[in-house]
């Protein structure tokens, strides 16, 4: 086991505490220079109201706090060596509050910033916690080298004023692979066993407690089948190779990438249960596990090409299949591979051309067929069961916007100047930068439109 440094620092009260109760004192309503532009959104949506964020404001990656209700930025400060959190009302735009800034690593003689910073957010309870992380080099003078760092400053959302930082975490590796689960206040890093540098770990945003898994923490139950089948052919076994892809409450969900997970030192696998039709596709994992909303979220490939997709909801304790629904297409979608599934309302599970049903134990697929073309999602509204997302158009043009009813199995064109939110919540429409992207349309970070 490689052990990884970690620094717990900043260990006050964090500020307010997020109960939101004096948050009125300080809230401000969104000014008129932050009204949101007027564009073409879905009918349900009002575009004449609204706020946004202007690129000039200097604040980045939007991210989405559910039980605070706040949309949180990064801003830069002058000369970029630090950079703080700023939370949005949801549905005013005022700022909620704000944290200390956040000093991030330099390296080298000119002491300058050489690494990239991004933000999460992580749920324990009703709790949201925002997580500024930093990846990239610290020190060095000219004559040694700068050193990897990944460093991790947690800030707990929902509070007013000035927010200190609940914890801070240092770890000796530059890795883009930590993410946050939005239940048991977990951020985990997905590293493998085998991994020279890291291994598997996660941390507690709440307590502070950092966890680095073994290989008898991720053991898999014995004489399964898919890991005997690693075996024979010289391989390591598929517990000897083990990544986390969620921590539960039951123990850390494991996989070895390519064909099966299963609960850590229990006694389930998921190569006791497969689907009967599943297959590799020799271009895409069999499998692909995700943890979300406190269940397992599996999405297999059920035919050799990639257009068939069985996408399954699994209890993590037990293993056992909630529900699932298989997804037949005419043809794959080779340029992206499987498509990390997103949370709406604790209730939709979004997934490419497929959405979830968690209330209902339900799926509904939207693959291209002789009747419609494949849609591919954008955004789900859980309190109207209303989905928004785009369809091929002929001819190479961009796509055409679709409205989804899904318990009426429905699809509705809209206008083609017609916008699909990228996210909506508590009836708002949120249209945030595109990955890798700055701005979502000319001049604006993002912009948020309420319901009529």
């Amino acid at each position: 086991m490689i052990a990884a440094a970690l620094l717990l620092a900043g260990c006050g009260d964090g500020g307010q505490k997020p109960d939101g109760k004096d948050r009125k004192a300080t809230e401000r309503a969104a000014p008129e220079e932050d009204r949101a532009p007027e564009v073409a959104v879905p009918a349900a949506f009002d575009a004449t109201k609204g706020w946004a964020v202007k690129t000039s404001e200097g604040l980045s990656n939007p991210v989405y706090a559910p039980h605070a209700e706040e949309v949180l930025f990064l801003k830069k400060a002058p000369g970029g060596k630090s950079t703080q959190v700023v939370a949005r009302d949801l549905r005013t735009g005022a700022v909620n509050w704000t944290g200390a800034p956040v000093a991030l690593p330099v390296s080298g003689q000119g002491g300058t910033v050489n690494g990239t910073v991004s933000l999460l957010v992580s749920t324990d309870g009703e709790t949201d916690y925002a997580v500024v992380k930093f990846s990239g080099e610290k020190g060095g003078d000219g004559a040694s080298k700068p050193r990897e760092t990944t460093q991790l400053t947690v800030f707990p959302a929902g509070g007013s004023g000035s927010v200190e930082a609940g914890h801070t975490f240092d770890f000796p590796y530059e890795r883009e692979t930590f993410a946050a689960q939005d239940s048991e206040g977990v951020v985990r890093m997905n590293a493998s066993l085998k991994d020279e540098h890291a291994q598997p770990l996660s941390v507690d945003v709440v307590s502070g407690k950092q966890t680095t898994y073994t290989q008898r923490q991720l053991a898999a139950p014995p004489g399964v089948e898919r890991c005997t089948e690693e075996r024979i052919v010289g391989r390591a076994d598929c517990d000897e190779k083990a990544m986390i892809f969620g921590v539960s409450p039951q123990g850390p969900l494991a996989y070895e990438g390519s064909k099966s997970f299963w609960l850590g030192g229990g006694n389930w696998h998921s190569g006791n249960s497969e689907p009967p039709d599943a297959q590799p596709n020799g271009v895409f994992p069999m499998v692909q596990p995700y943890y979300l909303g406190g269940v397992i979220v599996a999405n297999w490939s059920a035919d050799r090409h990639g257009a068939i997709r069985h996408y399954e909801i699994r209890d993590p304790g037990s293993g056992d299949v909630r529900f699932a629904v298989r997804c037949e297409g005419k043809r794959p979608e080779l340029d992206s591979g499987p498509p990390e599934p997103t949370m709406s309302g604790d209730r939709y599970v979004s997934a490419g051309s497929a959405v979830l049903d968690l209330r209902e134990n339900k799926g509904y697929c939207f693959e291209d067929t002789d009747a419609r073309k494949r849609v591919t999602f954008t955004a789900v509204d859980a309190e109207r069961g209303i989905a928004y997302g785009t369809v091929p158009a002929a001819n190479s043009r961009p796509d055409l916007p679709v409205e989804v009813n899904l318990a009426g199995d429905e699809v509705t064109a809209l206008n083609p100047d017609v916008l699909p939110p990228a996210w909506v919540a508590e009836g708002v429409a949120a249209y945030t930068p595109e990955y890798g992207e700055h701005s979502w349309t000319d001049g604006f970070t993002a912009s948020f439109y309420p319901s009529k």
